[in-house]
């Protein structure tokens, strides 16, 4: 077994200077970075329609068997060497042209942070509009033409836009201030969830809620489909290959630190996010009668006509707008400030500048995604379905393969014979042929 050269991958790179204060900042960070608009509006639908607890089952054999071994990979790559994802790779790989993927994932991370902007305005105008009565008295249909109209609104699409871009500036600009904001989003969005959880499920009928998200149901159980449909979704929300991860791992500075047993609790609270999203929405869509849906359809048109069905739905619609915000901007800010480490360590530049650099991008191609139709919808698909893939492959191929997951391990403090197999088996022969599964299965 080849040895790990602990000299060269060890010691904390000097430009850096970026850390966490303790654990409790690096998983609150990570989660918050994971837990975003993805588990929140697309899990329950998916789960759902593919078998409800046969699906759900399934889905968390996937997390386990592939994401948190994948995760601990790609986390352990910015642990271990302490820098960002191009000297990583050249400090685990020497002389190698490795490095060429920490580039992919830098333009999936810039990607998936500059064109989702319309996303969080959305979310900021219901926020508004919501706590207003905007919605009161309007019909199912109204309330679809208001949505139409809210994209074509540039003047408000910006303004709220403008809003969102200052609210992920002034946090990314600070050093340590990520952790410190998600320390605060987490557990706020955590206390959002479990009221509108209680309160939805008071609502008589509620049940019919439980039965689609929980009840096994073979009638729309396909083992290939679902098992695609599982794969994907727990790829994408756990943000593998999305840089932030491997970023965050470098602001480790605890070199005994156990990245296998912290990839285990960041990927179990997914799961309990997307469980946790299904019990604050359907419940009250099916108690109302309504049409489960997802994405856009839940939560800008389904969701404004459940609050205008139930009691202080003014309130309890406010509230969970709020929490969908947190949920959004908490992943937003973690790849912001994946995206600023790297140019602010690639550049030799200061944070504020790095981040007037990001920000300045995220203008850019931002308004390219309000003003120009279907921008959102084709860079997501490009995005997600590809280049996403891809780069989880690379990390899958160079830890398994190149650097060795046995020096991974070794590294990270792994130990017990059970876990180096497990890890070693999924990280080299499993994840490479889940992911070309799901790559493949987007061309069909």
């Amino acid at each position: 077994m080849k040895k790990l050269n602990t000299e060269a991958t060890s010691a904390p790179d000097a430009k850096q200077g970026d850390g966490f204060s303790n654990l409790f900042g690096f998983l609150m960070t990570v989660i918050g970075f994971a837990v975003g608009v993805g588990s929140l509006w697309r899990f329950p639908y998916v789960c759902g329609t593919n078998g409800g607890a046969l699906f759900l089952i399934l889905y968390v054999l996937v997390i386990f068997v592939i994401c948190i071994p994948l995760l601990t990979a790609e986390i352990s790559m910015g642990y271990v060497t302490q820098k960002t994802c191009l000297p990583a790779y050249k400090t685990l790989k020497p002389g190698s042209k490795w490095y060429f993927a920490g580039y992919l994932h830098i333009v999936v991370a810039v990607s998936v942070f500059c064109y989702t902007v319309p996303i969080y305005v959305w979310i900021l105008a219901y926020i508004w509009r919501t706590s207003t009565g905007f919605f009161k008295g309007m019909t199912p249909d109204q309330i679809a033409d208001s949505f139409t109209a809210l994209t074509g609104d540039y003047k408000t699409m910006f303004l709220f836009a403008i809003l969102n871009w200052i609210i992920i500036a002034a946090i990314i600009s600070g050093k340590n201030v990520v952790e410190k904001v998600n320390k605060f989003l987490l557990p706020a969005l955590g206390v959002i969830m479990v009221v509108c959880i209680v309160m939805g499920l008071r609502v008589e009928g509620s049940s019919k809620g439980l039965e689609y998200l929980f009840k096994p149901n073979l009638e729309n159980f396909s083992l290939k489909e679902a098992g695609t449909a599982a794969v994907g979704q727990a790829f994408f929300a756990t943000g593998i290959g999305m840089l932030a991860s491997m970023i965050f791992g470098s602001y480790i500075k605890n070199k005994n630190e156990n990245i296998l047993k912290q990839a285990t609790i960041i990927s179990t609270s997914i799961i309990c996010a997307g469980v946790g999203a299904g019990l604050m929405i359907f419940p009250l869509v099916f108690a109302f009668g309504l049409e489960p849906t997802a994405g856009v359809g839940l939560t800008m048109i389904t969701l404004p006509n459940v609050f205008n069905y139930i009691a202080g739905g003014r309130v309890i619609g406010t509230v969970f707008y709020i929490g969908f915000y947190f949920a959004a901007l908490s992943s937003a800010i973690g790849l912001g400030e994946a995206t600023v480490a790297v140019v602010k360590d690639g550049f030799h530049i200061s944070r504020k500048k790095a981040t007037v650099a990001v920000m300045a991008l995220a203008v850019v191609i931002g308004s390219m995604a309000i003003v120009i139709p279907n921008f959102l919808d084709i860079v997501d698909n490009i995005t997600s379905n590809y280049l996403l893939v891809i780069s989880g492959l690379l990390i899958s191929i160079f830890v398994g393969w190149v650097w060795g997951v046995d020096n991974c391990l070794d590294a990270i403090n792994v130990k017990s014979k059970v876990l180096r197999t497990w890890v070693g088996i999924s990280v080299k022969y499993i994840c490479p042929v889940a992911i070309a599964i799901v790559f493949l299965t987007n061309f069909i």
